[in-house]
Parts: structure tokens; C-alpha cells; sequence
């Protein structure tokens, strides 16, 4: 069998040999992959199928159906491209950057919007990975923490709807199924802010932040007056079983927001503590003035600083607006459970009200009990015996009831029938 299986392996481009305990290795569709020769496997690395070819490829390189292309000048057009395109042009838009060198000598600065002094020695600024463009898919995205990134000429931002490569001059723009809204926002952004800003990275920038400062002032408009109608009606009592469901609901949408704004006001506020990334973001002025890839710090990024701390407030106040209406869904459940507590000690003491009186009066009843049995006593030949006992039973009960509501009264324990 090791000559029958060896000449043909002779033939094969390249063959690994080692050995083994078996002399035939076949595959699960019964193809041969190797075949042994004096104890000795000869392996012969098995053919991949087109249709196996056709799947890496199509792994490696997934098109984008719904990609928007934002030229220079604001205009919108659809693109189909898969992420290598995209990476290559990143780094076409990269090759005008010069090559990073040594600069022993360090220089100081000073930002004229902040109070600390930043060291101006080379920072080297991080090229574009295909790593980089596979987390602004929703597949390999590890969580929906928004994120903006920057390369080499180019930057990533993750904000969960939007997540777009911007450069110096074009923005491609990722949008999920169903989110056709948001695209009218973005033109709209852009032809406002590339009339205003200096650049058309910020312009990008400021476009998205905009949007995204939108949605969520429109999520807020849409749930709060749901949340504040369920409000009123819990508070009031009114239907208030049937409106926990929709308040359990809105509850939820309010935390889904609520960590979609506190998770961008996180990334803005770790952006604007970057000084680094904070002069990375001028792609047009490192591209057009290529001294400062070496010297990064040597410029002032008060630009970049005042239109992101613009957005930052503003997500502050939508973070406000959510955490206030939060709080008075809080408040109302404690409100809601303290008269649900209200009520439920009003039933314990009419409760107890009814034990007490039944126990008194279950005294009296085995008075007259002894009296109507068919045993002669005698007594009741007595005058004035059967209105004695009567009074003796009423005024028993009444004495009783009167002396364990006061007791219980001192002890902190209200008997009343008043709600």
C-alpha cells in the first residue's frame, strides 16, 4: 500500500513529511491527503474548494450596501464598497504624510484654552488597520460604547446609529437597516456646518454630533410626555394597575437612552482630555503643513475644543432632562408603594378591629351558651337575673373594646377606621 499511494505523492508541490502510526490519511469526503511510506506519512496539504475561496473572501472583504458619501462640497451620493476599499483609501489619503524621524529636542507649549503645559516632543501618529474599520461593524463591535478614533488621516466614529471614516476631504457614512431618517439630518448638518467651519473634518464632525444630539432630544420628546402621563395617573390613582405596564415599559426605553447619552458624554469628555488625539483631528492642517506630524503639539487645537465642548453641553443637558425624569419615576414608585402601604396597614387594623370585637364577644356567648343548656339551675326563677346577665354581656364587650383601643393606642397602634 506504500508503493501503490507513494508515486503519486511524488507529484505533489510541496510535501511535508513526519511520522505517524498510520500509513493513510483520508479525508471526510473520502479524498486521500496522505499516504506512508516505510512507517512514514507523506502529508499533502489538502485543496481548498472556489466556493471556500469565494466565503474567506467574502469574510475579509463584506460590502456595505447602505454607504454614504459625503464629498467636499456637502454632497450626498449611495456607494456600495466593502471595507478593504475603504482601507485603501485611507491610506491613499495617508501617502502625502512624511516619514516620522527622530527629534531629540523637546520643546514646550502652551494651549490658550487650557491652564497645563503639554510636552512638544514627536508623537507618532497611529496608521489605519483593517482592526481599526472592523469595529464600526456591528458585528465585531465588542459593545455600543461610542468611541471617535483617530488615524492617519482619518477618523472613526463609532456612535451607535452612525458610524462613519471621515477625511480630509470625504466622509463615508455607515448607516444600519431602517435608520433612512438620519440621512436628511446629515445633509442638512453638512451644508449648515461647511458654510461655518474652517475645515471639512470638523464640519463632518460637528454634522454627526449634531444628528446625534437630535435623536436624542427627539427620544426625549417622544418619551417624557409618556412618562409623565403614566406619572400623573399612578400618582392619582387612577387605573394605576393598568398603567405599570406601560410605565415598566417607558422605564426601560428612559435607561436605554439614558446610557446611549451618559456613553456620549463619556467619549466627548475623554476626547477633549487627549491632547494628542485633540491635534490629530486636523487632518487638512497636518496633510497641507507636514512640519507638525513632528511637532504636534505646536499648534493650538482651541478650534477642535469649543465646537466639541458646545456638544458636550448640550449632551449634558439631554443627560439632565433624562436623569430628572428617572428620578421622578423613582419618587412616584415611592410614592406609589407608601400608599400601598397606607392601605394595606387601613385592612391589618380593620383586621384586628374585627378579631378583637369577635373574641370579645366570644366570652358573652359562652355565658349564655351555659344558660340555654336543658339543665335546670334553677337560677332563672331568679327576678332580674336575665337583665343582669344582658347588661354584664354588653357591657363587656364595649369595656373590652374601648380598653385594648386605648392600649394599643398607647402603643403606637392605630385602630381607627378613618382612611
Amino acid at each position: 500500500m506504500a508503493g501503490r499511494f507513494g508515486s503519486s505523492l511524488q507529484q505533489a508541490n510541496p510535501v511535508a513529511e513526519r511520522l505517524v502510526h498510520h500509513d493513510m490519511l483520508v479525508s471526510n469526503k473520502g479524498d486521500i491527503l496522505s499516504g506512508g511510506i516505510k512507517g512514514k506519512r507523506l502529508v499533502r496539504p489538502p485543496r481548498q474548494s472556489a466556493d471556500r475561496s469565494r466565503r474567506v473572501a467574502s469574510i475579509d472583504s463584506p460590502r456595505c450596501p447602505q454607504a454614504l458619501r459625503f464629498d467636499a462640497v456637502g454632497n450626498c451620493t449611495y456607494e456600495e464598497i466593502s471595507r478593504m476599499e475603504v482601507l485603501k483609501m485611507i491610506q491613499s489619503a495617508a501617502t502625502g504624510m512624511p516619514e516620522m524621524t527622530q527629534d531629540t529636542t523637546p520643546t514646550f507649549s502652551r494651549s490658550r484654552s487650557r491652564t497645563r503645559f503639554v510636552r512638544d516632543t514627536p508623537v507618532e501618529i497611529p496608521a489605519i488597520h483593517m482592526r481599526d474599520l472592523r469595529k464600526l461593524d456591528n458585528v465585531f463591535s465588542a459593545s455600543n460604547e461610542p468611541s471617535i478614533t483617530v488615524r492617519q488621516q482619518a477618523i472613526l466614529v463609532n456612535c451607535d446609529p452612525i458610524r462613519a471614516v471621515i477625511m480630509r476631504n470625504v466622509m463615508m457614512v455607515f448607516l444600519p437597516d431602517g435608520a433612512d431618517s438620519l440621512i436628511q439630518y446629515l445633509k442638512t448638518g453638512m451644508k449648515e456646518h461647511l458654510a461655518e467651519a474652517s475645515t471639512f473634518e470638523f464640519a463632518a464632525v460637528e454634522a454627526i454630533l449634531a444628528t446625534i444630539c437630535r435623536i436624542f432630544s427627539l427620544e426625549c420628546e417622544k418619551i417624557i410626555p409618556r412618562c409623565r402621563v403614566s406619572l400623573d395617573k399612578m400618582a392619582k390613582d387612577d387605573s394605576m394597575l393598568s398603567e405599570l405596564e406601560n410605565l415598566r415599559a417607558v422605564k426601560n426605553e428612559m435607561s436605554a437612552l439614558e446610557s446611549q447619552v451618559a456613553g456620549m458624554r463619556r467619549m466627548l469628555m475623554s476626547l477633549l482630555e487627549n491632547e494628542e488625539d485633540m491635534h490629530m483631528l486636523y487632518l487638512t492642517k497636518l496633510f497641507n503643513e507636514p512640519q507638525y506630524v513632528h511637532d504636534l503639539f505646536g499648534f493650538d487645537s482651541e478650534e477642535a475644543e469649543s465646537f466639541l465642548e458646545v456638544y458636550l453641553q448640550e449632551i449634558y443637558g439631554t443627560q439632565s432632562r433624562v436623569s430628572l425624569m428617572t428620578n421622578n419615576i423613582q419618587n412616584t414608585e415611592s410614592i406609589v408603594m407608601l400608599k400601598l402601604d397606607s392601605k394595606r396597614n387601613f385592612l391589618l387594623s380593620i383586621d384586628l378591629s374585627l378579631t378583637l370585637m369577635g373574641t370579645l364577644i366570644a366570652v358573652p356567648t359562652f355565658i349564655v351558651g351555659g344558660f340555654g343548656m336543658n339543665l335546670n339551675s334553677y337560677i332563672q326563677q331568679t327576678e332580674g337575673v336575665f337583665w343582669s346577665v344582658f347588661a354584664f354581656c354588653v357591657l363587656f364587650i364595649v369595656i373590652g373594646y374601648v380598653y385594648f383601643v386605648n392600649y394599643l393606642k398607647k402603643q403606637g397602634i392605630n385602630m381607627s377606621w378613618k382612611y
